[in-house]
């Protein structure tokens, strides 16, 4: 290995809220840590693509992209270590409107629901902040 120039990974969250204001999230099968649905992008696929994909892979919703709420790639909340080599996330969130679908769980996710912002249970990292910066629909992305 040594030398080997290993390159950020991208990933992408679906921020959904519903009529009440309340957030969409999902609870990691391998952690049972909660989070804003998302994942990493494949091989040929547009970001926005991957986010519905996601979306939809995690929770059972169908939906629409309606802005990039922010791009994050600070490596202090994002660099993993594991067993292999380490790396590097950069998430980019959308704010994504429900068109269809039934919540329903996935081999990654062990419960799907909406939460009110003020009563958030224990969350993945940095996904917190992340939630801030999607509340409300006339700001602009953040980049961070």
């Amino acid at each position: 290995m040594g030398d080997e120039l290993v390159t950020p990974k991208v990933a992408v969250n679906a921020f959904v809220f519903d009529g009440g204001g309340r957030i969409l999230l999902a609870r990691r099968a391998d952690n049972g840590l909660w989070c804003v649905p998302g994942g990493h992008v494949d091989l040929g696929e547009t970001v926005a693509g991957a986010c519905l994909r996601e979306l939809h892979e995690e929770t059972g919703l169908k939906a629409e992209v309606v802005r990039l709420v922010g791009v994050y790639s600070d490596p202090a909340a994002s660099l993993h270590h594991s067993k292999g080599p380490q790396w590097h996330t950069i998430r980019l969130s959308f704010l994504c409107r429900a068109t269809g679908g039934t919540l329903s769980t996935s081999d990654e996710t062990s419960e799907v629901q909406y939460f009110p912002l003020d009563a958030l249970p224990p969350l993945m990292t940095d996904h917190e902040r992340r939630i801030r910066d999607a509340v409300g629909n006339d700001r602009e992305a953040v980049i961070a």
